[in-house]
């Protein structure tokens, strides 16, 4: 008799040669890089905001809160729509182009001195590592979020 693998599935993005991974169903979508609007007097984490569909989308540069120095825009570059904090934020990576079905004996704790780091994936030959998006952002900058009560715009 055959045991049944429980499998999750995750989207694999990349932010400079570091692999990440994000549970499918925590995406809303995926999109090509677009034009962000600059929004005067926010937080120095927020990028701007993006008109998704008539409704206006925090975005933040994920590469820049992890300390890339090197954030170019690019044809490959990315931006993950979730839902976060009650709202829906727009996160730029480098790259997101692979779904995966993972086991769930593939995904391993954490290192326990990783702060943002949820969980640890081994996938083919590489680790793919799933962030804790709640605490990337401080509690200063999640009160910053909240305070933007950005509209929904009517088309």
């Amino acid at each position: 008799m055959s045991r049944m693998v429980e499998t999750l599935q995750f989207v694999e993005y990349r932010i400079g040669k570091q692999k990440f991974a994000i549970e499918i169903h925590r995406l809303y979508e995926v999109l090509s890089y677009c034009p962000i609007a600059p929004m005067p007097g926010a937080p120095p984490f927020l990028e701007g905001l993006l008109d998704l569909r008539g409704e206006l989308v925090p975005v933040i540069d994920l590469r820049k809160k992890l300390g890339e120095q090197d954030c170019r825009n690019e044809m490959q570059t990315r931006i993950l729509i979730v839902r976060l904090f009650q709202q829906k934020l727009g996160f730029i990576v480098d790259a997101a182009d692979q779904v995966y079905a993972v086991s769930v004996e593939a995904i391993l704790p954490p290192p326990e001195s990783s702060q943002w780091i949820l969980a640890v994936i081994q996938h083919e030959q590489s680790l793919l590592v799933v962030l804790d998006l709640e605490k990337i952002l401080t509690e200063t900058e999640q009160t910053g979020l909240r305070s933007l009560q950005v509209p929904v715009m009517k088309s």
